[in-house]
């Protein structure tokens, strides 16, 4: 009597539902780790970077003429103790 007749289990549609439904479920997870771990990146660089911006600016204005040796010297010592 089993098995014969109309059957009302899982078909393959409903495998191959479940197939796709895992795979999203892990492509999602690997999307919210990647962003977290990247996200952390991109906020540590900018930070960096601001930190010798006001120095590299420094050293420009003293190439250029615009700031004599004790006015730059003044400066990059107010700057590096800010930081």
């Amino acid at each position: 009597m089993w098995g014969h007749g109309w059957d009302y289990g899982p078909g393959w549609w409903m495998w191959g539902l479940m197939l796709l439904g895992t795979i999203g479920f892990w492509l999602l997870v690997a999307y919210i780790v990647r962003t977290v771990v990247l996200g952390r990146r991109t906020n540590e660089a900018p930070s960096a970077q601001t930190s010798t911006e006001p120095l590299r600016l420094l050293d420009e204005r003293l190439a250029r003429g615009e700031i004599d040796v004790e006015e730059y010297e003044r400066t990059r010592d107010i700057l590096r103790h800010a930081h």
